[in-house]
C-alpha cells in the first residue's frame, strides 16, 4: 500500500508539473521550500512558543533531538503544509531526474540497516 502511495504521489506531482520541467526552476523551488520548513519550525518556537529548541551538544548515546514540548495545532499545520511542497519539489525533481521515490526510499532503507545508528546524518 505504501509503495503505491508513494508512486501515485510521484505521478500527481509529474502532472502538475507537465508545462514546466525546468530542472533549475525545479531546484530553486526545492531550494525554498526546504528554507520554509526549516523557517516554520523556528517561527513555532519564536513566535508562538508551543516548542523550545535546544542548543547543546548532543551524545549520540541519548537520543535527544533538543526540542521540548509539541507543535500546537495551527504550528502543526504550517509545518505539514511546508513539508509537503518540500516533498512536491523532491518529488518533482526525482522525476525530472528519471528516479522513482521508491527506489530512493528502498535504497535508503537499505543504507540505514547496513549503518544501523552510525549512518553519519
Amino acid at each position: 500500500m505504501e509503495a503505491d502511495l508513494i508512486s501515485e504521489y510521484q505521478r500527481r506531482a509529474e502532472k502538475v508539473l507537465e508545462r514546466n520541467k525546468s530542472l533549475l526552476d525545479i531546484l530553486t523551488k526545492l531550494q525554498c521550500a526546504n528554507a520554509r520548513v526549516a523557517r516554520s519550525v523556528v517561527k513555532a518556537a519564536t513566535a508562538c512558543g508551543c516548542v523550545e529548541i535546544g542548543g547543546r551538544k548532543s551524545r549520540p548515546e541519548r537520543e535527544d533531538t533538543q526540542l521540548r514540548g509539541s507543535l500546537c495545532d495551527e504550528c502543526r499545520g504550517t509545518v505539514i503544509t511546508e513539508m509537503g511542497e518540500a516533498l512536491f519539489y523532491t518529488s518533482s525533481l526525482a522525476s525530472a531526474l528519471g528516479i522513482g521515490l521508491r527506489e530512493i526510499v528502498e535504497s535508503d532503507l537499505c543504507r540505514s540497516d547496513m549503518m544501523g545508528r552510525y549512518s553519519l546524518r
